[in-house]
């Protein structure tokens, strides 16, 4: 079970009313948070995970399928940080119920308030162009140290999904 923690403003726009009282996700990359973003490229929803801070993206207006495109998203992101096979769909399995939330998490917002900044500058970078890969993007963000945590998103996640499979293996 996957719980992903919307603002109110993503809520609004994506017309959904949260859950009161959500789960913790199952998973190891805990619960998902996600606001909307507009940026040169156009309106992105971008989802940032509490514990790793790993984040991935889709244009706001392919909402319609969001459960799909979320878990496609984050398979890609995995394979392109090297997590294996095995552990990304380990991890995956768990999203296959998703609850929607409010924000729970000030200091996680903040984080995503940073994401989405920078997800606005490489946007208009690529202005020029009129193309924003979001793999390249997600790609990008993920070996970029969080200061305020003190790690690499993508080390944090491979570490997390690592231990995953290494307590799978003894049991």
């Amino acid at each position: 079970m996957l719980t992903i923690r919307c603002t109110r403003k993503l809520l609004k726009h994506l017309d959904l009313s949260p859950v009161k009282e959500p789960e913790s996700s199952t998973g190891r990359l805990g619960d998902w948070y996600s606001n909307l973003v507009p940026t040169y490229a156009g309106e992105l929803i971008v989802f940032a995970s509490e514990r790793t801070l790993l984040t991935v993206a889709i244009p706001a207006w392919q909402a319609g399928t969001l459960d799909t495109l979320f878990r496609a998203r984050v398979r890609n992101l995995l394979a392109m940080l090297g997590v294996s096979r095995e552990a990304a769909e380990k991890e995956l399995s768990h999203y296959h119920e998703i609850l929607y939330a409010k924000t729970a998490n000030r200091s996680v917002l903040g984080s995503l308030n940073d994401i989405a900044f920078n997800y606005q500058v490489i946007a208009e970078q690529s202005a020029d162009s009129r193309t924003l890969s979001l793999s390249d993007t997600e790609n990008r963000l993920s070996h970029m140290p969080s200061i305020a945590r003190g790690f690499f998103p993508d080390k944090e996640a491979r570490r997390l999904l690592e231990l995953q499979s290494q307590s799978n293996g003894a049991s």
